[in-house]
Parts: C-alpha cells; sequence; structure tokens
C-alpha cells in the first residue's frame, strides 16, 4: 500500500494557542518552541541520506528525534474539538508511530530504513494542514532551514503552513531542469493550495496559464496542466446559489470528478472541491447522523481516486470512521464494499489469497459492524484463501 504523500504534524501544535487556557499557554508554548526548533533542526538529516547516515551524527540525529518524540506525545492538550474531528486522531496515531519507529530502529542500528521512516515527515505534516483549519503564527525562518534546496524548502513550507511561500519555491522548482522528475510532485502541490487553501479558481487557472507557457514540462505533465486550467475555468464560470445545500454540491462535484470515459480522465479539481466541502461541513459540527455517515463515506470514496495528493490511507480513515460510527446504515455498507475492493485491489497480483491473516481479521471485523453477524456466510473462514467480492 505504499504511495507518495503520507499523514501529518504540526498542525496539533499550531492549532493549539488560539484553544488552550491562559494558565497553560507557558508550558504549551516551550513545548511548541522544541518541537520547531527540532523540527527546523533535523531537516537537513531528513533530505539527506547520506548525512543521516553518518556515524558521527548519529547521537544528534537520535537526540532530535527524541526531541520530537516527547513534545508530540503532549497530546492531553490538544483540544477536544480537533481530537473529535474525524480522521483526526489516527494522523495523530499515524506520525507518533512513525517517530517511534524511526527512533527505534536507529537505536538498533538500523539506519537505513530509519531515515526511510523518516523522511516521509514533511508530507505527512501537509494532508491535514489541507484539510482542518488550523492557524500558524510563525515566519519561514522559524520552521524551514535555508540551506536546503527549493524543492525541500517547498515541502517543509507546507508542512508548517507557509503557503504563499511554499508555492513560491514550487514555481522555482518548475523553472529548473534539474528537478524534472519532481515536477509531478510541484504541480500537484500547487493545486493542492488552489484548490483546498485559496479556493480562487480563476488566479488558480491564471497561475496554470503561467506555468505552462513559461516552464518546459514533459508531455505528459503539460496535458495535465491543460486539463487543470480547463477545470479552473469552468469552476471560476459557475454562477453561485444560496439554494444549493452544500452536501448535494459536494456529491455532486465528486460523481463528475470520478465520471471517466475513454477520452477523458477524472476531474482533479471537482474531487479537491468536493472532499474540501465536505470537510467544512463536518468541521462545522451541525450534521445530522444521515448527512454525516454520507459526508463520510464520501470522502472516503473520493480519496481512492486522489492517491497521488493525500496520505498513505487517508481514503481507509473515512471509511472506517463511517463504519464505526454508523453501522448498519446503508453508508456504512457501501463504505465495506469500498474499503474491501481496495484492499483486494492492493493485492490484485495474487487474487486476494495473499491478504495477510492479521488484515483479513480486520475485513471481518469490518464486515460485522456494516453488516452483522448475519451475512458473514463463507467469509475469512482462515488465513488462507480468498475473499468474497460479493456483498
Amino acid at each position: 500500500m505504499n504511495r507518495y504523500f503520507s499523514t501529518l504534524l504540526l498542525s496539533l501544535i499550531t492549532a493549539l494557542s488560539g484553544f488552550i487556557s491562559p494558565s497553560a499557554a507557558q508550558d504549551v508554548r516551550q513545548n511548541m518552541d522544541s518541537l520547531l526548533s527540532a523540527f527546523r533542526s533535523i531537516q537537513p538529516y531528513i533530505v539527506d541520506q547520506e548525512r543521516f547516515s553518518e556515524p558521527d551524527n548519529r547521537e544528534k540525529v537520535s537526540e532530535l528525534l527524541q526531541e520530537l518524540r516527547k513534545n508530540f506525545h503532549q497530546l492531553d492538550r490538544i483540544p477536544s474539538r480537533y481530537k473529535d474531528l474525524p480522521g483526526f486522531s489516527e494522523n495523530v496515531s499515524l506520525v507518533t508511530d512513525l517517530l517511534d519507529d524511526s527512533a527505534r530502529r536507529l537505536s538498533e542500528g538500523k539506519v537505513s530504513y530509519a531515515w526511510w521512516r523518516l523522511r516521509k515527515l514533511p508530507s505527512d505534516c501537509f494532508t491535514c494542514h489541507a484539510t482542518y483549519k488550523v492557524s500558524s503564527h510563525y515566519s519561514n525562518n522559524d520552521v524551514v532551514d535555508s540551506s536546503l534546496d527549493a524543492l525541500n524548502q517547498g515541502r517543509f513550507l507546507l508542512a508548517t503552513r507557509q503557503f504563499s511561500a511554499a508555492q513560491k519555491k514550487f514555481l522555482e522548482v518548475l523553472k529548473d531542469p534539474e528537478y524534472r522528475f519532481n515536477y509531478d510532485e510541484a504541480l500537484r502541490s500547487l493545486l493542492l493550495i488552489q484548490t483546498r487553501i485559496s479556493r480562487n479558481p480563476r488566479e488558480g487557472a491564471e497561475l496554470f496559464k503561467g506555468i505552462s507557457a513559461t516552464s518546459e514540462l514533459p508531455e505528459e505533465n503539460k496535458r495535465e496542466v491543460e486539463s487543470w486550467i480547463s477545470e479552473l475555468t469552468s469552476w471560476g464560470q459557475e454562477k453561485t446559489s444560496t439554494q444549493s445545500k452544500p452536501l448535494v454540491v459536494a456529491e455532486r462535484l465528486i460523481i463528475s470528478g470520478t465520471t471517466e470515459t475513454p477520452d477523458v480522465s477524472q476531474n482533479d479539481v471537482a474531487l479537491l472541491r468536493g472532499t474540501a466541502i465536505l470537510h467544512d461541513q463536518i468541521d462545522s459540527g451541525s450534521l445530522k447522523s444521515s448527512q454525516k455517515s454520507r459526508a463520510l463515506y464520501l470522502l472516503g470514496y473520493a480519496y481512492l481516486r486522489l492517491p497521488l495528493f493525500f496520505a498513505e490511507d487517508w481514503s481507509e480513515l473515512y471509511l472506517e470512521r463511517c463504519i464505526s460510527e454508523f453501522p448498519g446504515s446503508s453508508d456504512a455498507k457501501a463504505s465495506y464494499r469500498a474499503y474491501r475492493d481496495h484492499i483486494i485491489d492492493d493485492y490484485s497480483g495474487t487474487a486476494g489469497i495473499s491478504i495477510p491473516s492479521d488484515i483479513k481479521l480486520h475485513l471481518e471485523s469490518l464486515r460485522r459492524k456494516a453488516y452483522g453477524e448475519q451475512g458473514l456466510n463463507n467469509f475469512v473462514k482462515s488465513s488462507a484463501g480468498s475473499i468474497d467480492p460479493e456483498s
């Protein structure tokens, strides 16, 4: 299930300043400053495996990892408003596990694996920052090492909500042939900023028109940019209606975004817009149960189509949340089917027969929640055997 983007980090810490009690403010601020210092100091080691692996740097890297772990484990001060958001606590755990695992493997002398795990940290942050509305009060110099190259500065700027500065760095990347194999990452990052952060389709269209005109993009990237320009332009020409219900609009966007023909690929802009609306609605806390279950299912369904934009397992988080919160509902059953098919697809080379036993047991648990005890006939009878593709 390896994919390019992953999951979270400083959104929790930067979110705290506006929600903690005055009596706790000083202690939390100290934790924030300590985490930011370690986060900035470890960046040169994350981007350079050789530097990370040098024996002379082992003690320094270990100290920085321990400092990150210590501060990141201070989750009791995170406001319950954030803990209750779908996917938030799960992603906290994912990043905590990443830091713990990297530190443990480094102490065991498994340096290459420790670095492989840790290198995902900056992209792990951005997924949440493009999802949850948190504030940041730090300058670029506070959190990003200026000695890094443009691409890595862009990554860490995204990780710390410095979106305007990140955009400038990714535009630099697109003008440098040395980064040719990273153009797709830079372009997707820019599209995320335009659709999930700025949400200004006209400015977004103009941005990508400028990129198309001034950057020597590979043919596949150029085609993708042209489709985004078209999608952003259409968005900018839409007439807004105060009568439109946000959930209806979001579902319409996701359906249209996933509709493909032999000559038309999926509409990334529509999918990103739809997911942004759904997150806004869930964050508002005003959804009825039937509406929230639908929103969770649609988010999981949409993120299945956006693996290169967001975190590894991001879609699974929302599908599982729908099943857990609304067992027996039609949305829970649809979420289970989507989840199951996703897992089978990940093991498609074996027709489902080599799915690990622990994953099969987890699938069985999800099916029990979604459907109840009935309907489990012939499902995962042992650790060997294929999964019945029928619902």
